[in-house]
């Protein structure tokens, strides 16, 4: 059964409208008909059994016909990921909307290999398609958001709640302890650098805002390795 994200506010009496991509891929790629079923999620992770009504060039109509309760049993992620080259970055979305990130953060570092003159509105837009795409073919509850790219020192600024990490080859803090020590076990902020890696002021000016260097043992891994790995053990060890 396909799944879509939808807002809250396009649900009126039982009935909602798809319209857009959505309804483009319903109808000409999974080809529904009056009939059948689809599954519906509103940013607040309720979820819906919805049955087409109409399928027609403006849009689908289809009613509502039983709710679906979900509680998030994943911690709250942030990642502050710092930009690589196109490829890399928009990989990096992909899987870790996958995973079960909350929320995706570019960030631009000292040593930023793309130029942050071409993130612009068009980029974000693409990063967001990315995300929903990937939110929808792994079925998660809730959709992953991607915001606006920030500098190292917006990141720092940010009041951000829970354990603060900022990964890096020569932290002094494995990653386990990190983990094991946190007295808030739902959110958790991660900070990972480019391709060069974080340089020293950004360590030193991270720890002082309260964050963690953390390193993941003996390995130094790439970063849009370190940008899944990471994830994936905080949510095996929280979950």
């Amino acid at each position: 059964m396909p799944q879509f994200f939808i807002n809250s506010n396009n649900i009126t009496a039982g009935n909602v409208l798809i319209t857009g991509s959505d309804s483009y891929h319903l109808s000409r790629v999974r080809r529904v008909k009056p009939g059948s079923k689809i599954l519906l999620r509103t940013e607040n992770g309720t979820g819906y059994i919805a049955l087409i009504n109409v399928v027609t060039e403006e849009g689908i109509n289809a009613s509502i016909v039983s709710e679906l309760k979900q509680d998030n049993q994943i911690p709250e992620i942030t990642l502050y990921m710092a930009l690589l080259k196109s490829g890399n970055f928009e990989f990096v979305i992909q899987k870790a909307v996958e995973l079960g990130v909350s929320r995706i953060v570019p960030v631009i570092t000292e040593r930023t290999v793309p130029d942050p003159d071409k993130m612009n509105e068009k980029k974000l837009q693409r990063w967001e398609k990315i995300s929903a795409e990937a939110g929808k073919q792994c079925m998660r509850a809730y959709p992953a958001f991607v915001e606006t790219v920030a500098t190292f020192k917006e990141v720092l600024s940010e009041d951000c709640s829970g354990l603060k990490i900022i990964c890096h080859p020569g932290g002094d803090i494995p990653i386990r302890n990190a983990l094991e020590s946190a007295s808030d076990k739902k959110h958790i902020s991660l900070l990972v650098g480019p391709e060069g890696g974080f340089n020293d002021r950004e360590i030193s000016d991270a720890q002082a805002a309260g964050w963690l260097s953390v390193n993941l043992g003996v390995t130094h891994l790439r970063a849009e390795t370190a940008a899944i790995i990471i994830p994936s053990i905080v949510i095996y060890a929280w979950s």
